[in-house]
C-alpha cells in the first residue's frame, strides 16, 4: 500500500452538486417525453429515421410552436441551473453571516 501523503485521492461529488445535475437532467427528460407527442416533432424524427413518406402531410403548420418549443427545450434548463446555483450560494451566504 501507498503512504497516506502519496495516495491518489479520487474526485468527489457533493450531494448538492449531484441533486443540481439530478434536477437538470429531469428537466431535459422531461421536454423530451413532452417533445415526442408532439406531432410535428415526430414528423421531423420519421424524416430524419429515413422514413421520407410521412403520413397526414405537414404544410408546415405549426412549426413556429415547434421552434418555440426546442429554444425553451434547450434553454431553460441553463436557466434553471443558474438559478439553483445562485439559489445554493445565497443560501450558504447567508448561513455564513449567521
Amino acid at each position: 500500500m501507498l503512504p497516506s501523503s502519496r495516495r491518489r485521492r479520487l474526485p468527489q461529488i457533493s450531494l448538492a452538486v449531484m441533486m443540481l445535475m439530478m434536477v437538470i437532467f429531469a428537466v431535459i427528460f422531461a421536454g423530451g417525453l413532452y417533445a415526442i407527442r408532439v406531432p410535428a416533432v415526430q414528423a421531423d424524427l420519421e424524416v430524419l429515421l429515413g422514413n421520407r413518406f410521412v403520413p397526414g402531410g405537414d404544410d408546415g403548420a405549426g412549426h413556429l410552436p415547434h421552434i418555440v418549443f426546442i429554444m425553451f427545450t434547450l434553454t431553460s434548463p441553463l436557466l434553471l441551473a443558474g438559478a439553483l446555483s445562485m439559489g445554493l450560494s445565497a443560501w450558504r451566504w447567508f448561513e455564513r453571516q449567521t
